[in-house]
């Protein structure tokens, strides 16, 4: 794949040459391609709206009319979508990775170096980051090292949604499902003028499923449902003259399900053995025998102002926000039956997050060779552990016949700011060079107690951090990020490019342990090599780029006393390419797809752990080896990614009909850097098919998810328990009614 890379810089350069241009280029293809081709899709990847075919950026846009016609609800479903992007679930939150970046790990703190934007709000939270798309316009996924203009914990890129603005016309939609696992879904959309120089709207999406995927041998509920999942936002827009624009958002979430976690069918378990009563008949790929239900229940939401205002050449922009959320969960950490190790339940407190962030920004507003942006931004946050316990009982407890609780009660401080500055010149006809630089200090601070209880009796209390560790209680970072981009616009229809960034994932603290080093920030260095080219009258959009990375310092998870800890301890390299492609084949038929091929491997790994028993590592049970993973493979990272889309729309006297089929498959990835468990090669399949009505008001859907009725895991944990997992959903189907007015 270095050849793929090396080649796709000599075709740029081939590109150059003025016959080639002109021989691709005439006035009639690019007048037949505006009337007749694909839409143009705008985009924001560099704070600016422009063509996405503009842009010296790798970018996948999908708009909110594929997103309803694939059932694409959640963020977890982009991947189906994006080629080299897999998202993977554990505990209720979502840890992406694009282009094999990504963590393994959540908690208080713990943010993603693949960052979520909405709206241009920055969503720290790894709970709060699993979102229900609702009211959207479109989702953009943003490729490589966003550092230069979206910052810190961009490291492997971000994914930006971004939500409809009210209109002044009045206008309603709503649309109810139901499906299988006795499902019911409804949502609703309206925006209206309130006044002439004001509009607002607010969309609402309720889901309730009756009906789980398994079953709790141990009590016969239901496993793998979702009770509630409620999302609101509302906006307001106000307009006090040409020149300004005024949006104020709110937004609410409140899931409340039982998303269990499942012993993986072949590999071992450290509690499921006749030590411990066992070995327990666990069920099905989707049931459990745990003396714990799994019960989990997130409350988030937010507030934005953003305030636009134009000075004429110059473009002024605030974007204020604040955001919270509660998550309080229920884990079996035995997986067992058998009261062993337990954390966090609802008789505990939950986890807690808080976020303010402020940014100002000055652009270009007129045309011309220079096209500039530069900004300020500030960001808080506190992340928290409210009374969360760890129980250990029964043959698992240190103490016998008394229950040993670890509870935390800690917390950690953000503070961040940064300044920021990017300008694009054209320095030759149709040549642009761009230039951007980042600088970001940080400080992070811990505080709080971790507390020891034998049978509910406090027995010592251990402040964080510990005293004596050597471990400070505030660290600070600072950093300066860079981009570089050439691009030539080769005729109006095709870019080509060649980029170089740099990009870092903020350093911080483990809280789940008083003795509490603190972990580094990971960095990392791109070149990337692009073609966006528009063919055949504009009827075909055809993006690639081949990208070369050093990524050094890693967070990596490391074990110890039982406990999970974010260290540093890795460099890996990391090479490939990624395709997306639109074509509108005339008569109502189009195709899309996307390629992603990923070569990831560890450069330097001298301490990774081993799960017992594999790769030469001979220890215990719920314990692990420590050894050198050189030349393995990123783990949650597969090599082949790729998905087929078409979409086929015909009219006739009773309305008009819209078949629409999606094929989504990664290839085999591995949960950890030993490469011991793994999920294999997986496709799914979703497809659909609308009616609307010829007054274009009411329409009735048909719609089928995972139609083959494949079993596979969204998230895969080797941990002192054992292998672990969590599920995707099974084969379901239903309909939508819906209608607009």
């Amino acid at each position: 794949m270095r050849k793929s890379f090396h080649a796709a810089v000599s075709l740029a350069a081939m590109m150059a040459f003025p016959g080639y241009a002109q021989a691709q280029e005439t006035p009639a293809a690019v007048g037949a391609g505006q009337a007749d081709g694909l839409e143009e899709i705008i985009v924001t990847a560099q704070k600016r709206r422009e063509n996405l075919q503009d842009v010296p950026v790798a970018i996948t846009a999908v708009s909110s009319a594929r997103l309803a016609a694939t059932n694409i609800t959640s963020a977890a479903d982009l991947g189906a979508v994006t080629p080299s992007l897999s998202l993977t679930q554990v505990a209720g939150t979502i840890q992406p990775h694009i282009r094999g970046v990504g963590t393994d790990f959540s908690g208080p703190g713990v943010e993603n170096p693949v960052a979520t934007y909405v709206d241009g709000v920055y969503i720290a939270s790894g709970t709060s980051s699993l979102l229900t798309l609702n009211n959207i316009e479109r989702v953009e996924v943003l490729k490589g090292p966003q550092g230069t203009l979206f910052g810190r914990n961009a490291t492997g890129g971000l994914i930006q949604v971004i939500t409809k603005d009210p209109r002044h016309d009045p206008a309603a939609s709503i649309d109810l499902s139901y499906a299988n696992y006795q499902t019911v879904t409804a949502n609703a959309y309206m925006t209206a003028g309130l006044g002439e120089s004001i509009a607002a709207d607010l969309a609402i999406r309720y889901e309730h499923q009756g009906d789980g995927w398994g079953t709790n041998l141990f009590d016969g509920r239901d496993v793998n449902r979702t009770d509630r999942d409620l999302a609101l936002r509302s906006k307001l827009l106000f307009e006090p003259g040409d020149a300004t624009k005024i949006r104020l958002a709110i937004d609410y979430a409140d899931r409340k399900a039982r998303d269990v976690q499942h012993w993986y069918a072949g590999y071992p378990l450290s509690f499921n053995n006749p030590f411990f009563g066992g070995p327990y008949d666990l069920g099905g790929a989707y049931d459990i025998n745990s003396n714990v239900d799994g019960d989990s229940r997130l409350r988030a939401g937010g507030v934005s102002l953003q305030v636009n205002h134009d000075l004429g050449a110059v473009a002024f922009q605030s974007i204020t926000a604040f955001r919270k959320s509660r998550y309080s969960f229920d884990l079996d950490l035995d997986l067992t039956p058998v009261a062993l190790i337990s954390c966090c339940g609802p008789q505990h407190g939950p986890v807690r997050a808080r976020q303010l962030s402020q940014e100002l920004q000055l652009s270009s507003a007129q045309g011309g060779p220079l096209k500039w942006v530069a900004g300020v931004y500030l960001f808080a946050a506190k992340d928290e552990y409210d009374d969360v316990s760890i129980v250990l009982e029964g043959g698992a407890s240190p103490v016998p016949g008394a229950p040993f609780f670890i509870r935390f009660d800690n917390q950690a401080k953000t503070r961040s700011a940064a300044v920021y500055g990017q300008a694009s010149y054209e320095i030759a006809d149709r040549t642009t060079l761009t230039l951007g630089g980042r600088f970001t200090y940080e400080d992070r601070r811990i505080g709080g107690t971790e507390t020891i209880l034998i049978g509910g009796a406090v027995a010592v209390v251990h402040p964080l951090p510990l005293p004596g560790s050597g471990f400070p209680a505030k660290v600070d970072f600072k950093r300066f990020n860079y981009r570089v981009a050439l691009d030539r616009k080769f005729t109006s229809d095709i870019l080509g490019y060649l980029s170089y960034n740099t990009g870092f994932k903020s350093g911080g603290y483990n809280l789940n342990s008083s003795a509490n080093p603190p972990y580094k920030p990971e960095n990392i260095k791109a070149a990337e090599a692009g073609l966006k080219m528009q063919l055949f009258d504009r009827r075909l959009r055809f993006n690639i780029a081949a990208f070369d990375y050093k990524y050094s310092n890693i967070q990596v998870t490391n074990y110890a006393g039982g406990n999970s800890l974010i260290g540093n301890g890795a460099k890996a390299k990391i090479y490939g390419l990624d395709f997306d492609a639109d074509w509108a084949l005339g008569n109502g038929i189009s195709l899309n797809g996307g390629l992603g091929y990923i070569h990831g491997r560890f450069s330097s790994y001298p301490d990774a752990p081993y799960f017992s028993g594999f790769g030469g590592c001979l220890a215990p049970p719920g314990s692990f080896c420590n050894q050198s993973a050189k030349g393995n493979k990123l783990g949650q990272t597969p090599a082949w990614s790729y998905n087929v889309g078409a979409s086929y729309k015909t009219g006739f006297a009773a309305g008009s009909l819209n078949f629409n089929i999606l094929y989504s498959y990664t290839s085999r990835w591995y949960a950890s850097a030993d490469n011991f468990a793994f999920q294999p090669s997986l496709g799914l399949l979703n497809a659909s098919v609308q009616w609307t009505d010829p007054s274009d008001r009411f329409s009735a859907r048909l719609w089928g998810k995972n139609l083959t009725d494949e079993t596979y895991s969204t998230g895969i944990a080797e941990a002192n328990q054992g292998v672990f997992r969590h599920v995707g959903a099974p084969r379901t189907y239903g309909v939508t009614l819906g209608a607009k007015f």
